[in-house]
This record gives C-alpha cells, structure tokens and sequence, in this order.
C-alpha cells in the first residue's frame, strides 16, 4: 500500500481534550497515512507546502474566524482540503439555520440578532443566546426568562463584537438529550446523546444508539440542502420538539467531534473515505 502524506489540523492548546485524536491516529496509521498532527495558526508550519489538510480539533477559530477563513483559503491553494473550503466558509456563521429553515428543513426557531442592533427579549420565556461564530460552548448562555436583565446585557456585549442567535430552550434535551448524527464517507453512521452544555461546562455523552427514523430522515434533508451529502464528514445535532418532531439544532460542518471512541469502526470509515478522494 502506498502510504499517503497529509496534515491533520488542530489548535495548540487544545480547549479540551479530543477524544478522536488517538483513534483516528491509530486507524490513519493502519490506512496507510503518514500524518502529521499541526496547529492550524501555527505561523512556523509551511502551508503552501502541496501536502493534503483534513480539518479536525480546530477549536480555537471563533476567536479569530477571519484568520482562519484566510488559512483555510491558503491551505486549499496548496492540496484538498477537507471539507472543502466553501463548505467552512457557508459554516462557521450559524445563520445557515435560517438558509436551511427557507429549504424546509425543520430547525429549532432562530432570531438573528445582527452586530449592533436590538432584540426585545421581554414576551420570551426560557432562552437560549448564544454568538453567531462559536465552537463549543463559547458564548452560550441559558436565562430562565427573557426579561432577566442579565439576558438583555449578554445579548448587548454579543452584539458589541459580531452577531447572535437568540433561540427558545428545548426542553426535550433534559431528559431525551441532544442527538447528535454522525456522517462519514457520505453516509450517516452513529448517533449519540450529549447533556446540555453552556459556556464553562463540560460536555457529556453517551452512546451511540440507533438513528431513529424521523431523525435519520431531518439529518440527510440538512446535509442536502446544506450541499453536503457526500462530505467527508460532519455531524447534524438535533432536539425535538413538544410535539415530537426532531429539529436541527446545529449542522457541524467545520471541526466536530465524531465521537470515534464510542463506535470503534467509524475512524476506519473515515480514513477509508480519506484515501477514496485523495487516490
């Protein structure tokens, strides 16, 4: 097997631990890769080198989304990139909920809320408000009422810098979870539980469990209408609704965790696909 050179994006320091690291580490070794782990604003790493980048724990780019568009851009000039540079762009920004919304695809409701203007919070029960450009929890904060002050001055000091999204609280995520869809090479392979998560706490997971149907068919209309069916990889988050209906919460489409530890054959799906599009 000829052994393939690529680079695998990440931040130093991490954030957060990443789970996946090892065990795509493992599986690109045994795939055939010589892959070299680097930080993507790292300024001593030669990216114009025609070496392959395939994204993963760049979780620090929230910070500073426009460096990181620039090295996305400079790195795609080089060798692929996966995912590919067009998708990045139309992803960093979460106001592709509204694009999918349009589409037909359910999405929990969203207010965009853009750089320095007003949202009236007061007719609002439980919110969620949290920045357009984040990774993470980075931002994100949960007030049990919108007329709290404190949910109108983290809205202001968000508008202060960038856009926000102010979204109602599901409450299915207390006790049924967040599920998160994992695509790989194309097609959706796990899905996992993940507890609530706010800035400054950890997150919690469990799994993986069976796609339900409903779910299975929200996550591959959000893919499609996204122009990412045949991605190399991404993750679909959704929660349902009162009624039932699952609704997209987030479409990761950048830097998500794939939670290769809980489904042991999915990093080998993963460098499979690699070495498809490189081949």
């Amino acid at each position: 097997m000829i052994r393939l050179r690529i680079r695998i994006a990440t931040c130093r320091p991490l954030p957060e631990p990443d789970a996946d690291e090892a065990p795509l580490a493992e599986a690109l070794a045994a795939g055939g890769f010589d892959a070299q782990l680097l930080a993507w604003d790292d300024p001593s790493v030669d990216w114009d080198a025609p070496i392959p980048t395939v994204i993963r724990s760049t979780w620090n780019y929230a910070r500073k989304v426009d460096e990181f568009l620039a090295w996305v851009d400079r790195a795609a000039r080089a060798a692929p990139l996966l995912n590919p540079p067009e998708v990045v762009r139309a992803n960093v920004r979460k106001r592709y909920l509204l694009a999918l919304a349009a589409r037909g695809v359910p999405v929990v409701p969203t207010t965009l809320v853009e750089r320095g203007a007003t949202c009236d919070l007061s007719a609002l029960g439980r919110i969620v408000i949290k920045p357009e450009v984040g990774a993470g929890s980075l931002g994100a904060r949960t007030f049990a009422d919108g007329r709290d002050p404190e949910a109108a001055a983290h809205l202001a000091a968000l508008v202060a810098g960038g856009a926000a999204l102010v979204q109602p609280y599901v409450d299915s995520v207390d006790d049924y979870g967040e599920r998160s869809i994992i695509a790989i090479d194309g097609a959706l392979s796990h899905a996992i539980r993940k507890s609530p998560r706010f800035s400054g706490q950890d997150e919690r997971t469990d799994g993986p469990f069976p796609i339900a149907g409903d779910e299975r068919a929200v996550a591959t209309a959000a893919l499609a209408a996204a122009g990412a069916s045949d991605l190399l990889y991404g993750r679909v988050d959704l929660a349902r609704a009162a009624s039932g209906q699952p609704m997209v919460m987030e479409l990761e489409l950048v830097e998500p965790s794939l939670f290769f530890p809980r489904c042991p054959d999915a990093a080998d799906r993963f460098v499979a696909g690699l070495r498809r599009r490189l081949s």
